[in-house]
């Protein structure tokens, strides 16, 4: 169990090959989250409610393998995927850092280019930011930093 973090092109698709891929295991994720907070990285924001199924009319039994919805069914489900699409893919207009709920649950929110790149400002900007990379000890953070800032020049990225 764990989190796997995905980098995603402008256009909203997974980026190809290993280096688009980070992956932190559930006891390892909150190291990292605790760093990132000292760093100012982290913006503390509620997570916000997804649609429920009920409310489009819907239940479980209508996403079923073999299931042929009709059209007013069909019109529904895309209007619920759509909604909880939305909701994923929500960010503040001006963001302060990565909303810690988009790495903590991994349930496919969008972390935007705009969110990391809030992140990486207060990072670069913290007075220890000299040493925070250096070659000693455990090399989670050098590779977490560099994957974000890779992840800053494409599409940002979800959380799995």
């Amino acid at each position: 169990m764990g989190y796997d973090i995905y980098i995603q092109t402008a256009d909203g698709k997974p980026a190809e090959g290993e280096e688009n891929y980070f992956r932190f295991a559930w006891t390892a994720l909150p190291r990292t989250l605790d760093a990132m907070t000292n760093f100012g990285m982290l913006a503390e924001l509620p997570v916000p409610a997804v649609p429920t199924l009920s409310a489009y009319g819907l239940a479980a039994e209508n996403f079923q393998p073999g299931t042929e919805p009709d059209q007013a069914m069909a019109s529904r489900i895309a209007e619920f995927r759509s909604a909880y699409q939305a909701v994923l893919d929500a960010a503040e207009p001006k963001p302060i850092g990565i909303p810690s709920y988009k790495l903590q649950i991994n349930g496919g929110f969008l972390t935007t280019v705009a969110e990391i790149s809030a992140a990486l400002t207060a990072y670069e900007a913290h007075p220890h930011v000299d040493i925070a990379e250096m070659p000693m000890g455990d090399p989670t953070w050098r590779a977490w930093t560099a994957f974000l800032r890779r992840a800053r020049t494409y599409g940002g990225f979800r959380v799995y």
